[in-house]
């Protein structure tokens, strides 16, 4: 089997009993390939080759749709280091404000909606939103074996309002005093979003689909999760299923208490399972707390491949992955996030060597 056909042996449970291991490279690889600071023996070599050389498939996630704002000007400046995205409604203007992080990503620093008196305003925003598709899949994912093509969909719109329009410190305090009106937005973007994955799911058939939804358990209680996601989730997997696809969600943060409940609408894949430092749970306890019918992917917390961390611990995280992984198949090995741009590639081949046995 190669690489996918692997991958979607494990979504049912029949794979191979040697472990996988599978980092995802995109952000590590974009970065470095734009700067001309890839490791020198990988200069001219695209994310495919790399990932061949490690004995791993390239997760390549694609984007078939953009969300545009009908009926709203929507501009952006950029500098260096901050860029600023404006959206001029009847109500009002509302802007939100990125800086240039340390590991070369853009950091939401200011949302939309910053006071009550913005609601207005982000109620036109979000019954503007208009989901288009805009291509089919990049022609190398058709004929490359070692590829994992992805479809990745908009976050589940729990996740996607306090992403995007009200963040994660006051705009949970709005969720609470503005429950109703915002629980009625919400639907909103749910009918949105549900009539995207309908034509996806009918184009994409037989195809994994990524909900980015960077889920994080400090911020979501298991009530909010059963009242704004458990319902969506639902349908979503619903509908890839009747299309025989699968859904992968990602996570970003703490996790331990809401696994149980992520098991529960008929998600097929976890990203970003991992014991601290970066999360709180290891594969065999995010194996107890979702029962045996989803596929975990993770293990190796990010810091584990920086250069400041001791390669010890990075050793100690592969082999009690791959010890875990190696009595359960539905675990892929990898990195819990996206491979960081500090990452030293030595660590990496590492992390191959040790799971491939070379």
């Amino acid at each position: 089997m190669n690489f996918k056909e692997t991958l979607l042996a494990q979504f049912n449970g029949r794979a191979p009993s040697r472990p996988s291991f599978m980092p995802d490279l995109s952000f590590w690889f974009e970065w470095h390939s734009k700067r001309g600071t890839l490791p020198e023996a990988y200069r001219e070599s695209s994310l495919a080759g790399i990932a061949s050389a490690l004995n791993c498939p390239a997760w390549m996630v694609h984007t078939p749709w953009q969300l545009e704002y009908d009926g709203i000007d929507v501009t952006s400046e950029e500098s260096e280091t901050r860029r600023v995205i404006k959206y001029r409604t009847k109500s009002k203007v509302l802007a939100e404000v990125w800086d240039l992080g340390p590991d070369g990503d853009w950091w939401q620093k200011e949302y939309p909606v910053k006071v009550e008196d913005d609601l207005d305003a982000a109620e036109e925003i979000v019954k503007a939103m208009q989901y288009r598709l805009k291509s089919t899949k990049p022609p190398e994912v058709e004929s490359n074996p070692g590829i994992i093509d992805v479809i990745q969909v908009p976050k589940t719109p729990y996740s996607d309002m306090l992403h995007t329009l009200l963040g994660w410190s006051d705009g949970l305090m709005l969720m609470m005093t503005e429950e109703d009106r915002l629980t009625e937005l919400l639907g909103v973007m749910e009918g949105k979003r549900r009539e995207l994955i309908q034509n996806l799911a009918a184009d994409f058939s037989h195809s994994i689909f990524l909900a980015p939804d960077n889920l994080d358990g400090q911020f979501i209680s298991p009530p909010a999760f059963k009242n704004h996601l458990e319902s969506s989730y639902q349908k979503t997997c619903e509908t890839l299923h009747r299309h025989d696809s699968f859904l992968w969600v990602h996570i970003g943060g703490i996790s331990k208490h809401l696994l149980p409940l992520l098991a529960g609408p008929g998600i097929d894949g976890l990203a970003g399972i991992s014991g601290p430092p970066q999360s709180d749970a290891t594969l065999s306890e995010a194996r107890k707390a979702t029962g045996t019918n989803i596929t975990l992917w993770g293990g190796i917390p990010q810091d584990y491949v920086m250069p400041m961390v001791d390669l010890s611990l990075l050793i100690e995280s592969v082999e009690a992955a791959k010890a875990f992984a190696e009595t359960d198949n539905r675990t892929i090995i990898g990195i819990a996030d996206h491979v960081p741009v500090d990452a030293e590639f030595s660590r990496l081949q590492e992390i191959s060597n040790r799971i491939n046995g070379s």
